[in-house]
């Protein structure tokens, strides 16, 4: 008997050892796909260096567009996280309404999936690429012309390191998302608050 609960306890520690590995280092690095966790379950305690090497993968940056020729003005650079949801286009109106003339750079971020096939990545870079394109086009002539980013990896650290590169003053999210792969969720606006040495203005629709 006492050999039967020994291969069982070894079990349940080689199973919480993998998940907890794969919750915590490779959803660090914004892997959402529910294999990481299977994979984790069965290798245990040897999927410890596979999840801390994603786990401090950088987000990488694929594509920039629209980036100004030269800063405009002396005002406000300022970063807004957009995934296409209502909270996030709230955000984006709130900067136009309330900054147009005092910001002297913009940048538009959307993040995507590092977790996906080729043909998925293409796919989702194509639906990110079209709908950051149009908040960028539906922007008031006050702003200056914005730069856009798609940048893939976790929110939180793809948001952060855009505002490190581009040196931004303020950070804009959306407080929930319900957009383009649910990147930008309550969940990421609440890390950003924590982390991020810079201001960061948090939007959200009337009663919520």
């Amino acid at each position: 008997m006492s050999e039967w609960w020994f291969a069982v306890l070894v079990a349940v520690l080689w199973l919480a050892v993998g998940l907890g590995t794969a919750a915590v280092f490779v959803t660090r690095g914004g892997h959402r796909s529910l294999l990481w966790y299977l994979v984790g379950g069965l290798l245990g305690p040897l999927f410890v260096p596979i999840a801390a090497e994603r786990g401090r993968a950088r987000p990488q940056v694929v594509d920039v567009r629209h980036q100004p020729s030269e800063t405009v003005g002396t005002g406000l650079r300022v970063l807004v996280g957009v995934d296409g949801s209502t909270h996030s286009d709230r955000a984006l109106r709130a900067v136009a309404q309330t900054l147009t003339g005092s910001t002297s750079e913009l940048v538009l971020v959307t993040v995507t999936s590092p977790d996906l096939t080729d043909d998925e990545a293409r796919r989702e870079h194509e639906r990110a690429r079209r709908m950051i394109d149009e908040r960028a086009a539906a922007l008031p002539d006050g702003l200056p012309r914005p730069t856009t980013a798609i940048v893939r990896g976790h929110p939180v650290d793809a948001l952060l390191t855009v505002a490190d590169d581009r040196d931004v003053d303020v950070m804009v999210v959306g407080r929930h998302g319900h957009g383009l792969g649910d990147r930008l969720l309550g969940s990421v606006a609440e890390g950003l608050a924590q982390r991020s040495t810079r201001a960061v203005l948090l939007g959200s629709l009337p009663g919520r």
